[in-house]
C-alpha cells in the first residue's frame, strides 16, 4: 500500500477500556491500511485498555517528564507542554484530537496543521448532556470562553449522533460531521433467541461508573422483581475507578437494600469474562441519563440480546421501539419492571426484538458507520492544504 498521511490520534488516556477507547483503537486499524497512524496519550497501560493498541506507535509523557511537570510553576508547565506539542506535531499531516483539546489544536494551527476535533461529549463547563441543570460558576464561564478561543484552531469538528450536532452548533457557533459508532460483531458471543436462565432472569448492564449510568435506577428494579418473588440476578460490568464515590454510592445501596445476593459489580473485566456475561445474559439494560451515545447496547444487539433504553441515549437514532429494541424511560422503574416481565413470559416478544436486533447490526460496523468516513473527510481537507 502506498502511504498517503501521517496522521496523529490524540486521546486523553489509554488506562480504561470505555466506548471512546474502541472508538480511537477501530479507527487507528482502519487508518494503518494505508497510512502512517500514531497515537497520543497522557497514560498508557496496555493491561488496562484493549488489546490492540500495542501494534501502534504510542507517544507518551514519560515518567520522569510527569515529575518534572508536577514541580514547575503553572505558566512553565505550559511551555514546557507547548514545545512538547511543537516537537510532537512536527511530522504529521493530520491531527485528530479526541474530547479534550488542550494546547494541542492551537499549536497545531500555528504549525500549518490540518486539525479534526472528535467532541463525543461536550466538556461539563457548557452544562450540556450529564451536566445539564448543574449550577453555573464563574469558572465554568471563564472555561467556556478559553474553549471557544480554542476551538478556532479545529479545521472541522465531528460528533457521534445528532443532538451533540444541534449542542456544538448552539454552544459554539460551529458546524458538525455526524459520524455514528460502530459496533464489533463479537463472533465468540452465544447467539441469543429467548430467555435461557428459567430458573433465574439474568440481567446485564455495563458501562465506566459515572452518575449518568443512572445504576441507582436498576438496583430498584430488581429489588422490585426480588420483593415480587421474581428469581433474578443483575450484573453490572465497568470500570468503578474513575468515579470511586458514586461506584462506592452504588455498592452502599446494594448493601442497604440487601440485595448482594442479587448484584454483582464486576469493575473492569478482561475479554473472557466479557464473552461470559453475554453470553449468560438474557436481557442487557442500559438506561443512561442523557448519554450521547451507547456503544455497549450494540455489543449487546450483536448477539441477539434484547435492550431496554432510556430515551435520552443517543443510540435510539437507529433503533425503534417494540422492533429492534425497547424505550423506556430512564426512571420509570414500573416501566422497566413490566418490560422485563414482559420479554421473561413472552417468548414471541423476546424472539421478535431479538431477531431484528440482531439482524440490524450487521450492517452497523466500524468501518462502514465511523472510520471510512472518517479518512475521507482527512483526505478531503488534507487536499485543500
Amino acid at each position: 500500500n502506498v502511504l498517503k498521511m501521517k496522521i496523529l490520534v490524540s486521546v486523553n488516556e489509554l488506562n480504561v477500556r470505555g466506548g471512546t477507547h474502541k472508538q480511537v483503537l477501530r479507527l487507528c486499524e482502519y487508518l494503518s491500511k494505508e497510512n502512517e497512524v500514531t497515537i497520543y496519550t497522557t497514560i498508557y497501560d496496555k493491561e488496562k485498555t484493549y488489546p490492540g493498541f500495542d501494534k501502534f506507535k504510542i507517544i507518551t509523557f514519560t515518567e520522569e517528564e510527569k515529575k518534572k511537570l508536577k514541580l514547575l510553576k503553572k505558566v512553565r508547565n505550559k511551555l514546557h507542554k507547548i514545545k512538547f506539542y511543537q516537537k510532537l506535531v512536527e511530522e504529521f499531516d493530520i491531527i485528530n484530537i479526541h474530547d479534550d483539546i488542550g494546547m494541542m489544536a492551537f499549536v497545531a494551527k500555528k504549525k500549518n496543521k490540518k486539525v479534526v476535533f472528535q467532541i463525543n461529549d461536550m466538556p461539563k463547563f457548557f452544562l450540556q448532556g450529564v451536566a445539564t441543570g448543574q449550577k453555573d460558576t464563574i469558572k465554568n464561564r471563564l472555561k467556556r470562553f478559553k474553549f471557544r478561543k480554542t476551538i478556532q484552531y479545529v479545521d472541522e469538528i465531528t460528533v457521534n449522533v445528532s443532538k451533540n450536532r444541534e449542542v456544538v452548533k448552539k454552544c459554539l457557533n460551529r458546524e458538525a460531521h455526524v459520524f455514528y459508532c460502530g459496533v464489533d460483531v463479537n463472533k465468540q458471543l452465544t447467539r441469543h433467541v429467548k430467555v435461557h436462565n428459567n430458573q433465574t432472569i439474568h440481567l446485564f448492564s455495563s458501562g465506566v461508573f459515572f452518575p449518568y449510568r443512572n445504576y441507582e435506577t436498576l438496583v430498584k428494579v430488581v429489588n422490585k422483581l426480588v420483593k415480587n418473588g421474581i428469581s433474578v440476578h443483575l450484573d453490572i460490568m465497568g470500570s468503578v475507578d474513575l468515579d470511586k464515590e458514586y461506584a462506592t454510592s452504588i455498592k452502599k445501596m446494594v448493601r442497604d437494600m440487601k440485595l448482594e445476593n442479587y448484584i454483582t459489580i464486576w469493575g473492569q473485566v478482561d475479554e473472557e469474562k466479557y464473552i461470559e456475561l453475554h453470553d449468560n445474559a438474557d436481557i442487557f439494560l442500559f438506561i443512561n441519563i442523557n448519554q450521547s451515545w451507547g456503544l455497549a447496547v450494540f455489543e449487546a444487539m450483536s448477539c441477539g440480546l434484547p435492550v431496554i433504553i432510556s430515551e435520552s441515549v443517543g443510540a435510539i437514532e437507529l433503533l425503534k421501539d417494540k422492533e429492534n429494541a425497547i424505550i423506556v424511560d430512564p426512571e420509570n422503574v414500573e416501566e422497566i419492571y413490566n418490560e422485563i416481565i414482559k420479554l421473561k413470559e413472552d417468548e414471541n416478544y423476546y424472539a421478535t426484538i431479538s431477531n431484528y436486533a440482531y439482524a440490524i447490526v450487521k450492517k452497523f460496523t466500524w468501518d462502514n458507520l465511523y472510520s471510512s468516513k472518517m479518512l475521507a473527510l482527512f483526505e478531503k481537507i488534507e487536499k485543500e492544504k
